[in-house]
């Protein structure tokens, strides 16, 4: 029941988020779009001709739909500039809030230079991902105002994109820069969670122990994938160019690691295809590495023109995603059909491995297509993907708590069996009585016990009087009916501190805790009398002697039972069906013959 309850909360969360941010994210205040490709020549005062004869040159401008994408440019040159008209509005509707990507750019409100975000020129570590918040005059709401932007990009498929661009308020652009970063907010602390959980699982299952470290890495190259991918890193290290490749790198990072997951958890016939795919996947990371290098360092390099400008990374982008449509459903399959050990696992790594390629490859079609307007959208789901591995790591940690609760389970069962045979082996079978084994271990305690706290301890030996003739007149099945009998009859007049143990044959014995020698000889006399009284055996009247002796300080408990059955001996000997106590055969050794 909990389960769809919260899923309905995050689809109601992702709701919300999802109107807020497409209202937000709505342009409505600008009109006719226009875009011109390539530079216009400088003059001395650093105006551009293009922008003074706009008016003039009118036709050379191309009609867009600003609103929902990108210009279409052709890809044959690295500036383009884009033309809006601006409506008048009230005085602090005055905030422009866009991002783009590996762009640098100019901001003109008519003819007036407002904001300049790099140098309109190559620079080596690129312009990567950037969100901007430019402030127009207060004038602005005078008249309808040209706002133009002069782009420049050495990537075809980023020159001119303005993503998520808006006019507003100063604070309601802040609240939609920090709502840019809410799915990263949100799925952050859910890596780190996980994180933590698979370091636990790490530290104590030992035979899982290289799954682990391979969940635990995919996590950590998530985690810096959505921290790099979040508008947070100007505030830890305004260096977007940087960024931008930490983020490439870690989408080139992340099929590496799953396919190291799918690898281990996959079955063994399958393991060489997966092989495979991993090896590919590590081949296109180490050229996009090394094209990433050649273009730092300037190498010219054999590219189409469509690739001359771009990084590395980006070059290589294509043909990840065109080989991550395929590997990835080759792993797919092979997780479907592995039916080994790990058949569960596979089962549960199948969504994280469908959900997480589907989105990127979404991503990076609607990026090449130039769908600047689907674009927010997918960047702000690809965080909330995190759940679909989660969902992995949920039935990973099932499937041990599943194991660690057959383990206890056994173990209390053996626990219960263990038990079992000790109390079997302690407990004589014929007449429930405890043992002579165990009388050693209570008699050690209980003497223990009494010297350390100072207290009486006694036995009695109970002897049942001509047993013998039970057995020979009547058969050994009355004999075993009279031991039977006289063992639940003692232990019915026993009270919680008195154990009952047989000795052996027809010899008993009771342990008296906190009890002297005269209390134990009651206690002995009111046991004779009962068993005198009973009706035991139906053929013959049934009657016990009994030994009574107790524990001096610091004696071996061999005196104890020397003596014991010294005033065992005496009872039988004075004519039995009776108590002789240790006292007494005392006075009788040193009466004067």
């Amino acid at each position: 029941m909990g389960y769809p309850r919260v899923f309905t909360r995050l689809v109601l969360i992702a709701v919300v988020f999802f109107a807020f941010f497409s209202s937000a994210a709505e342009a409505g205040e600008f009109h006719d779009w226009k875009y011109r490709e390539g530079d216009s020549p400088r003059t001395a005062f650093g105006d551009f001709t293009w922008l003074q004869e706009s008016e003039a040159d009118e036709d050379a401008w191309i009609p867009y739909d600003g609103d929902a994408e990108a210009p279409p440019v052709s890809g044959k040159t690295s500036h383009v500039w884009l033309r809006v008209r601006l409506d008048p509005s009230t005085p602090d509707v005055n905030t422009l809030f866009f991002v783009t990507m590996n762009q640098s750019f100019r901001v003109w409100q008519d003819d007036k230079l407002i904001y300049q975000y790099g140098t309109l020129a190559h620079q080596q570590i690129g312009y990567g991902w950037r969100w901007h918040l430019v402030t127009l005059p207060s004038d602005q709401r005078k008249l309808r105002h040209t706002l133009t932007f002069q782009m420049y990009s050495e990537s075809p498929v980023s020159l001119g994109r303005l993503m998520g661009m808006s006019i507003g308020t100063n604070a309601d652009q802040v609240r939609k820069l920090f709502l840019f970063d809410l799915p990263y907010f949100i799925n952050l602390p859910v890596v780190i969670m996980l994180m933590a959980i698979v370091g636990l699982y790490y530290m104590n299952q030992y035979e899982l122990r290289r799954l682990y470290r391979l969940v635990f890495l995919f996590l950590v190259v998530c985690a810096v994938w959505m921290f790099s991918a979040s508008n947070g890193t100007v505030f830890l290290w305004d260096e977007p160019g940087l960024w931008w490749r930490v983020l490439l790198s870690m989408f080139y990072l992340i099929p590496i690691c799953g396919s190291s997951i799918v690898l281990e958890i996959v079955d063994e016939n399958f393991r060489p295809a997966v092989k495979k795919t991993l090896h590919a996947y590590s081949a296109i990371a180490v050229v996009a590495v090394m094209l990433e290098f050649a273009r730092f360092l300037e190498i010219e390099l054999p590219l189409p023109q469509f690739y001359i400008y771009q990084n590395g990374f980006m070059i290589m982008i294509p043909v990840l995603l065109a080989c991550m449509a395929v590997f990835q459903a080759i792993q797919a399959f092979c997780l479907y059909r592995s039916d080994g050990e790990n058949r569960r696992h596979c089962r549960a790594f199948l969504v994280p491995s469908v959900v997480l390629p589907l989105v990127a490859i979404l991503n990076g079609v609607c990026r090449f297509l130039r769908l600047s307007q689907v674009v927010p959208y997918l960047m702000a789901l690809a965080p909330f993907t995190i759940f679909a591995f989660a969902f992995f790591i949920l039935s990973l940690v099932g499937e041990q708590f599943r194991k660690e609760r057959s383990l206890i389970a056994l173990a209390r069962s053996l626990e219960v069996e263990v038990a079992s045979a000790v109390e079997l082996s302690e407990i004589d079978p014929l007449t429930k009585c405890f043992n002579r084994r165990k009388f050693d271990q209570s008699v050690k305690e209980a003497v223990t016990l009494a010297q350390v706290a100072h207290l009486p301890t006694s036995i009695l030996m109970l002897d049942i009087d001509f047993f013998k003739k039970v057995n020979d007149n009547y058969g050994h099945d009355m004999g075993d009916h009279v031991l039977i009998h006289f063992s639940d009859l003692i232990r019915q007049h026993l009270s919680p501190h008195e154990t009952l143990f047989r000795w052996g044959g027809e010899e008993f014995v009771v342990l008296c805790r906190n009890a002297g020698n005269e209390q134990a000889r009651r206690l002995g006399e009111t046991l004779r009398k009962a068993v005198e009284s009973s009706s035991i055996c139906p053929k013959q009247r049934v009657t016990c002697s009994v030994g009574v002796a107790s524990w001096h300080e610091n004696e071996p408990d061999e005196a104890v039972f020397k003596r014991m059955d010294e005033a065992l001996y005496a009872a039988k000997q004075s004519g039995r069906n009776r108590v002789v106590t240790e006292e007494a055969t005392m006075l009788a050794n040193a009466a004067p013959a």
